[in-house]
């Protein structure tokens, strides 16, 4: 159970260090935000995330626009995502051994350099397949580096007691802006055209900086907690998170959603197109309507709370996701597409704030930083997902294609969480009493 009285020292600080703030009321499920360094971690990483998803999207519909070739669209998810197979353990194991907020703050600048540069390309008129997916990389790189730092960063923000509902805000950043982001961005392709699109998105981004530069965590990060190599940490982050039942298996639940429904998003553009032939004012509404319905799945799984287990929820989001999916690939209205499209976000987003945000808490501070970069090295098999999805649609069609490739999605959320609850129910009683 969660502690019933709310302490004054951040996640992993001594007494000594605290910082006064304002007292919370039990219960609020968004009373976290009542706390000024979150409030600010929280701003910055959702603009972060909403520009980098915006520049995803309109990359794909300009990659499309040069190849008409759905499996090159699905490549500059892949060119953006493949670097986390490589480097997002190595990112890890810096979160554990250097200050987070700086390295976070490294790679948003990097982020924003390759934005400007993409602009600078598409307005010079010069704009080949090969720089959407060379800065597509570079991307990668840059994102792979932090990303374990920029989600263990809250340990030193946040009090204890404020941890899970910290955890589970911090997931909405990412997963409801990977859905809003292509949402604005689809709604000003029409209206503004792809390359003053890029150019607003990178503004976007910049107010990033300034709210990071602003954070002063407490307990930075564990620091010296990290010892030996950069190849020891991995090893170590490696053992912890495969040892553990527990996170084995929400590891394994991710993999199934990243290979198969989660890259979903990739075929938009085609399906916009080519299947309801709706062009791109089409294409923003559907992506808003998306929008909408990940707004929803991330606030209510922070208002469930603790009050139905996590493999149940997975269960559930991870079954309705595939089934809305898969009926959004049958659609033949527009209108329906919207609806389905709005429920498949809702339960992609809530499948994945729920599933890391067990991961986050389940977690010592001290290795949290390489046990988050395994999660994310299974979010960097998404370039799989989304290559066999766009490779099977060039042979079958896009509404096939993703209709199948949903169907297997069922399949497996309903094998790994029968397989979780055989083998981790003791583990997932005991899981809330050490929180």
């Amino acid at each position: 159970m969660l502690h019933r009285r709310i302490t004054t020292q951040p996640v992993g600080a001594s007494t000594s260090k605290s910082r006064p703030v304002r007292r919370l009321r039990r219960g609020h499920p968004l009373g976290v935000l009542r706390n000024s360094q979150y409030r600010r971690y929280w701003a910055a990483g959702f603009v972060t995330f909403t520009g980098f998803n915006m520049q995803m999207l309109i990359r794909g519909w300009m990659m499309y626009d040069l190849t008409h070739s759905p499996l090159m669209v699905t490549m500059v998810t892949a060119a953006m995502m493949m670097p986390m197979l490589f480097l997002s353990l190595v990112g890890g194991a810096l979160a554990d051994r250097v200050d987070r907020k700086k390295l976070t703050i490294a790679a948003d600048i990097s982020l924003l350099s390759s934005f400007v540069a993409l602009f600078a390309v598409s307005a010079a008129g010069i704009i080949a397949p090969w720089h959407i997916i060379a800065i597509s990389v570079a991307n990668g790189i840059a994102f792979s580096l932090a990303v374990s730092a920029r989600q263990a960063l809250i340990s030193g923000l946040v009090h204890r007691e404020q941890m899970r509902t910290a955890v589970g805000l911090s997931a909405t950043t990412y997963n409801s802006a990977q859905i809003i982001g292509p949402a604005i961005g689809g709604v000003l392709l029409p209206l503004m055209g792809a390359t003053w699109a890029l150019g607003v998105s990178a503004v976007i981004v910049l107010p990033s900086l300034i709210l990071y530069a602003s954070l002063n965590p407490v307990h930075h990060t564990s620091v010296n907690d990290a010892k030996g190599s950069i190849l020891e940490n991995v090893k170590a982050g490696l053992a912890y998170a495969f040892q553990n039942k527990t996170l084995r298996f929400l590891m394994l639940g991710a993999m199934v959603m990243i290979l198969t429904v989660g890259p979903f998003q990739s075929l938009m553009p085609v399906f916009a197109e080519d299947v309801l032939k709706v062009g791109a004012g089409g294409l923003g509404v559907l992506m808003l309507a998306a929008g909408v319905g990940a707004l929803i799945g991330s606030i209510s799984v922070v208002a469930i709370g603790e009050n139905v287990g996590h493999q149940k929820l997975e269960l559930i989001f991870g079954l309705l996701a595939a089934a809305s999916l898969t009926a959004f690939a049958l659609s033949p209205w527009f209108a329906l597409s919207i609806i389905l499209v709005s429920i498949t976000a809702y339960a992609t987003t809530g499948f994945m704030v729920v599933n890391m945000t067990v991961v986050q808490i389940s977690t010592p501070d001290y290795i949290r930083g390489r046990v988050v970069s395994v999660r994310f090295l299974v979010i960097g098999l998404m370039p799989f997902g989304a290559l066999s999805m766009g490779g099977t649609a060039e042979s079958l069609g896009a509404p096939t294609a993703v209709a199948f490739i949903a169907g297997v999605g069922a399949a497996g959320f309903a094998l790994v969480q029968i397989a979780s609850w055989i083998f981790t129910r003791s583990d997932s009683q005991r899981t809330p009493s050490n929180l």
